[in-house]
């Protein structure tokens, strides 16, 4: 059955159930997008707080530690968006069908791309120093 089978098989108070998960998700998905966005800018904001005297490879690798932080609030919230979508129960199996047949193309975007903040995250709050003075004059 297309997308389209699922929700013409839906009854009038089924079809605003799943208008309503679906205004959810993608709410949820704008707080995700926010995380995403503050934890990939994080280095580069860190550099707007430091002065001159300041030692910059070591600021660096402290952002590893905000962008690691905002990438698993993001993380959390994908698993929220992840649990909306897919069915985990046959209750209203044609809404939950809809749900998922409409979103399942970039969900693995969503949690992969997360996965991909946090390893940045842990690397550069390991190694950003040696990172940074190692490829630049610093």
């Amino acid at each position: 059955m297309s997308k389209e089978d699922y929700y013409s098989s839906l009854g009038a108070e089924a079809k605003q159930w799943v208008d309503e998960q679906q205004k959810e998700i993608y709410k949820s998905l704008k707080v995700w997008l926010i995380f995403v966005l503050l934890a990939s800018l994080s280095p580069i904001l860190v550099f707007g707080l430091i002065d001159t005297t300041t030692n910059i490879p070591q600021w660096f690798q402290r952002s590893g530690a905000i962008l690691l932080v905002f990438s698993l609030f993001a993380e959390i919230k994908a698993q929220v968006v992840r649990s909306s979508i897919f069915v985990v129960n046959s209750n209203q199996l044609y809404c939950h069908l809809h749900i998922e047949s409409n979103n399942k193309k970039w969900m693995p975007f969503v949690q992969y791309f997360t996965y991909f903040l946090v390893v940045i995250g842990t690397l550069i709050t390991g190694y950003g120093d040696i990172f940074l003075i190692k490829y630049t004059f610093f």
